[in-house]
């Protein structure tokens, strides 16, 4: 993202899908997510306004409650399940898989005891 704002001025405009380097729908990212973690992670579909609420509780502004929430939806829907090569073309650097981000990013993802 620095060279767009290094030089924006050939990016106005364009509009870029920033995705993974293969197309996954929710249940193939929950399996690199068991992967990754060595321990079974499945997808869970919870209602959208379970969902809205839970985030709610985060102290978020109700904006983001909501921006969250649609983004759910949206990758719920698999509208995100994708694959494009915009990452490369504007890095020069092929993206990192879900699973590699979240190897990079264990902790992150292991709960504390």
């Amino acid at each position: 993202m620095a060279e767009i704002l290094g030089a924006p001025d050939k990016h106005i405009g364009q509009t870029y899908h920033l995705t993974g380097p293969v197309s996954q729908d929710v249940d193939a990212i929950a399996r690199e997510f068991s992967l990754a973690l060595g321990r079974p992670i499945s997808y869970v579909n919870v209602p959208p306004d379970i969902w809205a609420g839970k985030v709610a509780t985060l102290g978020l502004p109700s904006h983001v409650v909501s921006h969250i929430t649609t983004m759910t939806e949206l990758h719920r829907d698999n509208r995100y399940d994708r694959y494009s090569d915009d990452v490369e073309k504007i890095t020069g650097q092929r993206p990192m898989s879900v699973r590699e981000f979240v190897e990079k990013n264990a902790a992150t993802f292991t709960p504390s005891s």
